[in-house]
């Protein structure tokens, strides 16, 4: 049985926990897909007869489990340093260049990398690594990690829950366009944070 069909058991088995274990293990092991796993517990919700509230309650179980799983990656990466984390990320596939990919995103965004970084396929899983390594502020990690791993998992759960019975038949196409998704929901929340940046330097300018 590959991956796929095991977390697919786990989510139908198991439910809120299923979801918890199986976003915890796709933090910790990139290779497994959250594009793949949210939907089919939103699917999972539909075939359950779960309403909005239930269905919201599993991505929120999915958006705490991936949390854990961050600051379990958070963690490792402040106590053992960069390289390390790299002799130990080509034994679960994670390549020293994914690892630099994640460190420019949050060279580039800051703080809010974290935020944006949960949303951002490829990058998604590995930005608790820089985040480690420069010790970010733990409560502000933990506080951008859940919001932004929310955000992610309510897009990707809905798509599922409201896909219905069609979901058998479209996932493997519909999952080529979660990362489109992802990338406007990353730019609109983008825009959104500069203009206020922008927008509190103005204001700071004026009372200076």
């Amino acid at each position: 049985m590959d991956i796929i069909n095991i977390i697919t058991s786990l989510v139908s088995s198991y439910g809120y926990l299923g979801i918890f274990i199986a976003a915890f293990a796709e933090t910790i092991f990139p290779p497994i897909p959250s594009e793949l796993i949210f939907p089919l517990a939103g699917f999972v919700g539909f075939k359950s007869n779960f309403t909005y509230i239930e269905t919201f309650f599993m991505a929120t179980s999915g958006a705490v489990g991936a949390t854990i799983g961050a600051i379990v990656i958070y963690l490792i990466s402040f106590k053992i340093g960069r390289i390390a984390i790299i002799k130990i990320g080509k034994y679960i596939f994670v390549s020293e260049k994914k690892i630099e990919s994640a460190e420019k995103w949050f060279e580039k965004y800051g703080i809010y990398a974290v935020f944006l970084g949960r949303m951002a396929p490829g990058v998604r899983e590995l930005i608790s690594v820089p985040a480690g390594i420069a010790r970010m502020p733990f409560a502000k990690f933990v506080t951008f990690t859940f919001f932004g791993s929310l955000i992610w998992s309510l897009i990707l759960v809905f798509s599922g829950y409201y896909l219905g019975n069609s979901w058998d038949s479209l996932s493997e196409t519909l999952s080529i366009y979660f990362p489109i998704i992802s990338v406007i929901t990353l730019l609109s929340i983008g825009i959104v944070i500069s203009c206020y940046v922008l927008y509190n330097k103005r204001k700071n300018r004026i009372k200076n």
